[in-house]
């Protein structure tokens, strides 16, 4: 078990989660096999191990009635946090709205940001026992928008069913999936949570939407406050939970404590091949304060954050091993235990930050285009083919 990811705020157990994790470990086994880090091989089909914090993070008493309820009824007549997020993002790539067919509208700016909805409805459409069949979709789909951006076949296309009727000849099954009849049952629900979704961006263009300027700025914010509201809710009690309950060296928290378990198990298991830890959003700092305070005694060969506050954690001074008296124009230490540091930020996701201004050393500090926008981008790096395949190229260039 050499790859340890620990998973950042609002992830919550479920067939999505399910399916979402077993995407990550295909998409592993497809770009991360064999490689070599510190004269140490991952094997060729490198495990992942997903230690799962999230019924530890943050509850709400009043099930968040703190929450102001406007007179407007939510964005497109849905309350699902899910579903606004798309339609930020549909909003954001298209801004006339164009909402008769908005997967095909999307995919013909760019096949990828149709693949981004589509992929999102597939893992939001999981059920108990179907999850491989999703993880599988979602790596093959990815694979295919990254390296047919503007197919031709896309002239033909004159609504979203017929998108989805040729993407289902388009993306290949694997074996294992084709032997079950292919995407089938993957493109039955996606069928029906699009229609859903094209129902809600209908009814978005009849709200009170600006028809100019960023997402950021309309009054689609005010119309989906509520579902956004939970969302970042989670988001900042999560946070607020882990600081709050993390304990101290020796006495480490819940939390601290089940991640440190899964670095333990996993240098165990694999002691002759490199550790790898993975840590996204708050996971990156989960593992950052683990690594730096709680047990420096691990070596790790390489720690990638991805879409995390490692950084601005450190100007806040909020790690158990900040030091006060270290500020610019100097540098952070980072970890000695810490061989090799990836830290990769999209400059859209809001909640990303760079970290070479401020640590020292950090091995690569490397901007990402999700290709996204502001809601959409946090979540969307380890759903994406490319992610992996540049990820792969930061570890084949490491010394």
């Amino acid at each position: 078990m050499p790859i340890v990811f620990v998973h950042g705020v609002n992830t919550r157990k479920g067939p999505a989660y399910e399916a979402g994790t077993q995407a990550i470990q295909a998409f592993a086994e497809k770009h991360l096999n064999g490689a070599t880090i510190g004269g140490k091989a991952l094997p060729a089909r490198p495990v992942v191990t997903f230690p799962y914090w999230g019924d530890l993070g943050s509850s709400f008493a009043w099930n968040m009635e703190s929450l102001p309820h406007g007179e407007m009824q939510a964005l497109g007549g849905t309350a699902d946090p899910a579903m606004q997020e798309l339609l930020a993002h549909l909003r954001d790539a298209l801004p006339q709205l164009q909402t008769q067919q908005p997967l095909t509208a999307l995919a013909r700016k760019r096949l990828s940001l149709a693949i981004e909805v589509i992929n999102e409805l597939a893992l939001n459409s999981a059920t108990a026992g179907g999850e491989a069949e999703v993880a599988a979709f979602v790596v093959a789909a990815s694979a295919y928008a990254d390296a047919n951006p503007h197919p031709a076949w896309l002239d033909s296309i004159q609504t979203d069913q017929d998108l989805l009727n040729t993407l289902r000849t388009k993306v290949a099954a694997p074996g294992e999936v084709q032997a079950l009849g292919g995407f089938g049952a993957v493109f039955s629900k996606i069928s029906l949570a699009g229609a859903k979704f094209k129902q809600a961006a209908q009814s978005m263009a009849g709200s009170a939407v600006d028809t100019v300027g960023d997402f950021a700025s309309t009054k689609l914010l005010a119309t989906a406050r509520d579902p956004l509201n939970e969302t970042l809710g989670r988001f900042f009690g999560d946070v607020f939970i882990y600081l709050q309950s993390r304990g101290a060296a020796g006495a480490p928290g819940p939390i601290p404590a089940l991640v440190l378990a899964a670095f333990d198990a996993a240098r165990a298991a694999a002691p002759n091949e490199p550790l790898v830890i993975i840590g996204h959003s708050l996971g990156g700092v989960i593992t950052f304060d683990v690594l730096s305070h709680f047990r420096p005694d691990i070596t790790v060969d390489l720690f990638v954050s991805v879409g995390s506050q490692i950084a601005h954690f450190e100007e806040l001074k909020l790690f158990k091993a900040s030091d006060r008296k270290i500020g610019a124009p100097q540098h952070a230490s980072a970890p000695a235990n810490i061989k090799r540091w990836i830290n990769i930020y999209d400059e859209v996701d809001i909640f990303s930050y760079a970290a070479d201004r401020v640590f020292s050393p950090i091995t690569v500090d490397a901007r990402y285009d999700t290709e996204t926008f502001v809601i959409k981008a946090h979540g969307a790096y380890f759903k994406q083919d490319r992610f992996y395949t540049r990820l792969r190229a930061r570890i084949d260039g490491l010394p």
